[in-house]
């Protein structure tokens, strides 16, 4: 019982002395609003991107029907 109660105080101080040292970000207010804008930034190019995917798809399954009712249509007469 001991040693399982010793080896979670040590993690928990290797965890403590790790948040301790490692780098943190700065807290200006110019860097959140960077972040936040960058985060915006990255929000719209994305959203974008699934517009132009979806238009893209849309004209694809568009000219593949077109393709094959054009391929119909002789065969019908």
């Amino acid at each position: 019982m001991s040693a399982k109660r010793f080896y979670h105080e040590t993690v928990f101080v290797d965890l403590r002395l790790a948040a301790m040292t490692r780098e943190r970000e700065p807290s200006s207010k110019a860097h959140r609003q960077d972040r936040f804008e960058n985060t915006e930034r990255a929000a719209k190019e994305t959203i974008e991107a699934e517009q132009r995917a979806r238009r893209e798809k849309t004209k694809r399954l568009k000219e593949l029907r077109l393709s094959q009712q054009g391929g119909k249509d002789p065969a019908a007469k």
